[in-house]
């Protein structure tokens, strides 16, 4: 008798904390998937500050001055638009979360109301 009212506990109290899992589990993921492309991203810019910081050391004289100061336009565009870019993917990423952090809270609702049924 002790045993069953134990199961019956268990197995309500496993249904009460599954939704909480469920979003520990999603937050943690998201979490991963943020940090490694924020690391990512951050190489992605240290790499291009050291091959910037090599183009300037290689200017000897007007002529290739003249040269690296033209290539930074090409590299503020590509900056910019990488810029753009990481933004996007990293607002996606954020959307991606809040869309399955609502279908979770749907669902956990709809166990709720059916289970008060």
């Amino acid at each position: 008798m002790y045993q069953e009212i134990i199961d019956s506990y268990t197995a309500q109290a496993e249904k009460m904390f599954a939704p909480a899992q469920q979003f520990a589990r999603l937050s943690l993921s998201n979490s991963e998937k943020l940090y490694a492309l924020q690391m990512e991203i951050a190489q992605s810019y240290a790499d291009l500050g050291v091959e910037q910081l090599k183009a300037l050391i290689e200017v000897k004289d007007t002529e290739s001055l003249q040269a690296f100061v033209t290539s930074q336009v090409d590299v503020a565009r590509n900056v910019s638009e990488k810029m753009m870019a990481d933004a996007q993917t990293v607002a996606e990423l954020g959307s991606k979360f809040n869309t399955e952090t609502q279908q979770l809270a749907r669902e956990s609702l709809n166990t709720v109301v059916s289970q008060a049924a």
